[in-house]
């Protein structure tokens, strides 16, 4: 997945390039697809979701999800972790 982020790094990228992107749970394993358009509108085009973690959304876990993509021509969601690139 590393070298993927250096063609991908924005959501906005994520979007046009037709990514598909979900939060999973480490606690509760809670799955949640992620809506591209909704980040893009709230956190902007620019906004990356690489190496973030985020609180669960279910009532009551206390744990905190991890994102997780699927690039065109992957056949499995891999984890959005990759070293930040120079300058970032």
């Amino acid at each position: 997945m590393r070298y993927r982020r250096f063609k991908c790094e924005t959501v906005d990228q994520m979007l046009q390039q037709g990514w598909d992107v979900q939060s999973k749970c480490t606690t509760c394993g809670l799955l949640m697809r992620v809506n591209l358009r909704l980040v893009v509108r709230i956190k902007g085009p620019r906004f990356s979701l690489w190496n973030r973690k985020t609180r669960c959304r279910r009532i009551g876990c206390l744990g905190f999800t991890e994102f997780q993509a699927k690039a065109p021509g992957m056949y499995w969601h891999e984890r959005l972790d990759a070293p930040w690139p120079e300058g970032k």
